[in-house]
């Protein structure tokens, strides 16, 4: 067996390969030098987080790969002088095996960022313009997820053996949420909660009723969008919710279908939503409808804009 042989034997060719193909910390951790390869783990781990917040703009996997090419070089050109030098651990120790290496340099990694992903926070980037001007398109937004306890939706994959949900507390007036509509059950939503379980809501000429009081409106100049789907400049609005949370608003269009409508009584264990951008909204006022609390799981926190900035979402 040839081939393992190669490995095994530590070859500066071997290390070469390692390094240009699995980056710095596989291949310390096949030279031996634990330490140097935990410290490639971080540092690697760091760099990409700093990466994408530096970059909103870019995919994921393009902001992997501006990082993983120069470390891996870096980790190619390292080995090779430690291997140069002697400066290895020519015993085998625990952690440089293969099955070792696997473990805690691939499998780990990949289990604490599903963990993260998945229990605490979940980078999104921004499609479409209606939450404009709170998030605009080409943004990218961290959701909490936390906030309003874990299920079924919690998970990418969405599993139905896991309970709707399960701790946590409940949405409030004014959270920007991250959701699932129940009539569209693999597409996610970004919407701010408007009506409460047992709220009475309505649109009467563009401004927001709630169980009968008007929500203040007021004007805050205009914003010019850049957004292909919705190029132009457009009137903002700021509205001050009971509870004191205050953003802004887009109008668009005067007398649009969504500014007039009926009175809309939210059921127990529902929330009504509407996106900011009033008139370029799918929400509870049309397909949308009311959103059940379990499909409520997660709660914007910082967005990342594509021009530049960066700002808590509210």
């Amino acid at each position: 067996m040839r081939f393992f042989r190669f490995f095994r034997d530590r070859r500066p060719l071997a290390v070469i390969i390692i390094g240009l193909l699995l980056g710095p910390a596989v291949v310390m951790a096949y030279l031996g030098r634990g330490r140097i390869a935990i410290s490639y783990l971080l540092l690697t781990n760091l760099v990409g987080a700093l990466a994408v917040l530096a970059m909103p703009q870019l995919a994921l996997v393009t902001v992997a790969g501006l990082v993983a090419v120069p470390f891996n070089l870096i980790g190619c050109i390292h080995g090779y002088w430690l291997m140069r030098r002697g400066a290895v651990a020519w015993q085998h120790r625990w952690f440089s095996r293969w099955y070792n290496i696997a473990l805690l340099f691939w499998l780990l990694p990949l289990v604490v960022a599903f963990t993260i992903r998945t229990f605490i926070i979940q980078p999104f980037s921004i499609p479409s313009g209606s939450m404009m001007p709170t998030l605009m398109p080409g943004s990218y937004a961290f959701v909490t997820k936390f906030n309003y306890g874990y299920g079924r939706y919690s998970f990418s994959f969405r599993p139905n053996w896991v309970p709707p949900k399960l701790f946590g507390s409940k949405p409030q007036r004014g959270d920007v949420v991250m959701l699932v509509p129940p009539t569209t059950p693999n597409v996610d939503y970004a919407k701010r909660v408007i009506g409460l379980p047992g709220d009475r809501v309505q649109m009467k000429n563009g401004i927001v009723f709630i169980n009968g009081q008007s929500v203040p409106r007021d004007a805050e100049g205009n914003i010019v969008s850049h957004y292909s789907l919705d190029p132009g400049e457009f009137p903002v609005f700021g509205e001050v919710l009971d509870n004191g949370v205050r953003y802004q608003t887009l109008d668009e269009l005067p007398n649009s279908r969504g500014d007039n409508t009926r009175e809309y009584s939210v059921p127990e264990g529902y929330y009504f939503v509407l996106g900011d951008n009033r008139d370029n909204s799918n929400d509870s006022r049309f397909d949308v409808g009311f959103v059940p609390e379990a499909n409520i799981y997660g709660k914007f926190w910082l967005v990342f804009r594509p021009e530049g900035g960066w700002s808590f979402v509210h």
